[in-house]
């Protein structure tokens, strides 16, 4: 039996998932069917370009940059770690101070370099 009262409580929140089905089979056989018929109205089109180099060859390219700049990164905050670290056994708190008045310097340069290049 419910009483009645003032305040509505919550209802029970009802989850309602309908999986999907995935074969991949026919997705392979869909994928190669495809890229068949995309191939032979090429060849009756006369142009015979590479159609695999084309998407290889972006792919890796596009992945060495990224990772390149990542490293350039780790390194830069490795070396700002380790020299905090240092100078807070060397100096103490007073480092902290030095790194706080250090980086709007250093964003500001940034900002104004990246504002000439446009």
């Amino acid at each position: 039996m419910k009483f009645p009262t003032l305040t509505r409580l919550p209802q029970y929140k009802r989850f309602n998932f309908e999986p999907r089905y995935y074969d991949p089979v026919k997705e392979d056989i869909q994928e190669r069917t495809s890229r068949i018929k995309q191939e032979v109205s090429q060849l009756a089109e006369g142009q015979q370009h590479n159609i695999y180099h084309s998407n290889i060859a972006g792919s890796f390219s596009k992945r060495s940059n990224y990772t390149k700049k990542t490293s350039t990164l780790q390194l830069v905050i490795f070396i700002f770690l380790i020299f905090l670290f240092g100078g807070y056994l060397w100096y103490g708190n007073y480092v902290f101070f030095i790194f706080l008045l250090i980086i709007p310097v250093y964003f500001y340069f940034r900002l104004k370099r990246i504002s000439k290049q446009r």
